[in-house]
């Protein structure tokens, strides 16, 4: 439901009504209810089509090249094109906002972990290849999905970076300090 999304990142999740869901999506409530049963589960749709899309835009520029320490770059500017997603501000709020039914919890595990998996192949690939220093693999991830997730945040509190450019900088220099940890032969 793309009027949905549109809403939630204009407005955050906690300013948006079912009832302007319905009004700018020109559907009933009861057409909207039928799909959706709570705000939450539509919020979560929402949420969940945005990181399918990430994803599916990730395979799509991870098909065009090889090797570890490109695709590692190449990632970093994934992360640095995605870094002023609205829905990220939105989705923070959600998260942060109450205690999530166990439910809904487990869906936004799910799908942050489908996330992070684009990380463990890449770094199990770069061990696996010798490219990279073999090492606790689950450490590894958390390691370098926190830093690229960390850079955003970061950013959204210290505003460091004014632009796209600006943010693909410090995306690089992350990634650079973690090939130079991580990298065989190197200490």
């Amino acid at each position: 439901m793309h009027t949905a999304a549109v809403l939630f990142a204009q407005k955050g999740y906690g300013a948006v009504s079912m009832n302007e869901v319905c009004a700018a999506a020109e559907v009933s409530k009861g057409s909207l209810y039928h799909h959706f049963p709570s705000k939450d589960e539509l919020f979560l749709d929402v949420v969940e089509e945005d990181m399918q899309k990430w994803l599916q835009e990730w395979e799509e520029q991870k098909s065009r090249i090889s090797g570890t320490e490109a695709r590692l770059f190449a990632l970093g500017d994934h992360y640095a094109n995605d870094f002023q997603n609205p829905l990220t501000h939105a989705l923070e709020e959600y998260a942060r906002s109450r205690t999530l039914p166990d439910d809904f919890q487990r869906r936004l595990s799910e799908s942050f972990n489908r996330v992070m998996q684009v990380c463990r192949e890449l770094l199990q690939e770069g061990m696996e290849s010798g490219y990279l220093r073999s090492g606790d693999l689950d450490n590894s991830v958390v390691t370098l999905s926190g830093l690229l997730e960390g850079i955003s945040r970061v950013n959204e509190i210290a505003a460091v970076a004014r632009n796209r450019e600006e943010i693909r900088a410090y995306y690089r220099a992350a990634v650079q300090m973690l090939l130079q940890g991580m990298r065989a032969g190197e200490e």
